[in-house]
């Protein structure tokens, strides 16, 4: 299964203007959740060098969340006080799977993986639609 995502608010540069894009290997990190209460419009945060060592993923992702869903004083607190954190980046199932996939938060979270053919395909009215494969399926 391909997952498809439209989003709109997308810098748009001069390699950006083409119909479709074409097919790259990249970092995805995306707003995951569990129930429509918790939906985030953009499902797509950021797209990451996919040559970024895992630690280096981790360590972006969680200081990503804290400066998407905490207020100015908690994250002026948990940047200086990092391993206070209540939602630090982890790898999930086990940092032995390759190549690994990382979380962070509660609900909605942030899940950063490798993710091969990311692909963005503007339409008439603007929309963008992106598509992608799991590296390592489950």
């Amino acid at each position: 299964m391909v997952p498809k995502v439209l989003f709109s608010e997308i810098v748009r540069r001069g390699a950006m203007l083409h119909k479709r894009s074409r097919k790259y290997k990249a970092w995805l990190v995306t707003w995951e959740w569990i129930g429509d209460h918790a939906k985030r419009d953009n499902k797509i945060v950021a797209v990451l060098d996919p040559r970024w060592r895992p630690d280096h993923v981790r360590e972006f992702v969680e200081l990503l969340y804290l400066n998407l869903t905490y207020g100015i004083g908690e994250r002026m607190y948990y940047a200086l006080h990092r391993r206070k954190s209540p939602y630090q980046a982890k790898y999930v199932d086990s940092a032995s799977r390759w190549p690994p996939v990382i979380d962070c938060g509660h609900n909605p979270f942030l899940m950063a993986h490798l993710v091969e053919d990311l692909q963005v395909e503007m339409h008439d009215d603007w929309t963008e639609t992106a598509t992608w494969r799991d590296e390592f399926p489950d």
